[in-house]
């Protein structure tokens, strides 16, 4: 006889970034938000092997250290993980009891859906407006089973964000029981005095759990390193749920080294911010609709071509070697996301995307 997983598991479909199948060395990947600039070179320069026959660390007081006295924040509240993506399933882990609600966006990124499942929660999706997440919409979505509200701002894949005056109606609005685990993933390239990181709502709210990433601005996507920063009784607990050595030792002295790196942090905002421009000018000769993105990808839309889908668009681009995501997975069918890349990998798109166009004419 099969053994049968929880109910809420044999529901779920595994996450599946599009990495390509042949030849992936060969193809120009602007499919998985990655930093096209790498990562700090003093990283390439100074990292050895000397010691990985030892566990690293269960909690780096180093690392933790740096991201407090970059951030201005109390080591004390500061927890790590492997990606942002562990923290976000053993929050679902630590607070969740089975039938327990969890709310996230309509347009929310897929691993809170996936976490709450498999925590034995119930997930509650609160409608966006407009490719943006609706605080209005989730705090009507909260009820006495609600425990948990995830929220990624700016939200990942359709790249709009929400004022700090927004959040903090939402926070507002939350029983204290209630947390709301607010991922940042991306704030290192916002450049909106009305944005948040989140920093300011965990000092003033025990129920705000903040999310951050190395894998996208510091290009550490391959070693998966994430922090939080939470009050710590929330730090305790996940603690008590976190594998004891889920952070390995080169992920550690990568993240001490990418976090110090204050010329390399610049470069890359910059670039992301000059670069984004220029996609958004080239699209707009193309008249083709986009939704304007705070992050380090761009959602297009390719509804607009007569007899033409985003799917057939992905094949094209996929048989020209370019990679890029295919949103049907986010209820957005019409739509591609396309990470930014090196200069001539960007050239190399919209002289493809070009190219399609002009064959459909």
């Amino acid at each position: 006889m099969f053994i049968k997983p929880r109910k809420s598991v044999l529901k779920l479909n595994a996450y599946k970034p599009n990495f390509g199948k042949k030849n992936s060395n060969q193809l120009i990947r602007l499919s998985a938000n990655e930093n096209p600039l790498g990562c700090s070179p003093k990283i390439l320069n100074s990292i050895n092997f000397s010691d990985i026959h030892k566990y690293p660390p269960q909690h780096s007081k180093d690392l933790i250290f740096e991201i407090a006295n970059k951030y201005k924040l109390n080591k004390k509240k500061i927890i790590l993980g492997n990606g942002s993506d562990e923290l976000i399933s053993i929050i679902a882990q630590s607070f969740l009891n089975f039938d327990d609600e969890a709310i996230y966006t309509e347009y929310g990124f897929l691993q809170y859906p996936q976490a709450i499942a498999v925590a034995g929660g119930k997930a509650v999706v609160a409608k966006d407006n407009d490719l943006t997440a609706s605080v209005e919409n989730i705090i009507k979505s909260i009820s006495k089973f609600t425990r948990l509200i995830y929220l990624a701002n700016p939200n990942n894949p359709t790249g709009t964000f929400l004022s700090k005056q927004t959040i903090l109606k939402l926070v507002n609005n939350i029983p204290r029981h209630v947390i709301l685990v607010y991922d940042a993933a991306y704030a290192e390239y916002m450049d909106e005095e009305s944005y948040t990181n989140g920093i300011n709502l965990v000092e003033n709210h025990e129920n705000v759990i903040m999310l951050r990433t190395f894998s996208k601005f510091h290009g550490l996507a391959g070693l998966r390193l994430g922090w939080a920063y939470c009050s710590e009784k929330i730090v305790k607990i996940l603690m008590s749920v976190k594998g004891p050595f889920s952070v390995n030792s080169v992920a550690i002295k990568a993240g001490i080294i990418a976090i110090g790196d204050k010329n390399f942090h610049k470069r890359c905002f910059e670039y992301n911010k000059s670069n984004m421009k220029w996609m958004e000018n080239e699209l707009n000769k193309l008249s083709i609709t986009y939704q304007k993105s705070f992050a380090n990808f761009i959602l297009i839309k390719f509804s607009g071509f007569k007899g033409v889908n985003a799917l057939k668009a992905e094949s094209f681009f996929s048989k020209n070697g370019i990679l890029v995501r295919n949103m049907k997975v986010y209820n957005l069918p019409e739509y591609l996301r396309v990470s930014l890349g090196t200069i001539n990998e960007n050239k190399l798109f919209i002289k493809t995307l070009k190219k399609f166009v002009n064959n459909l004419q």
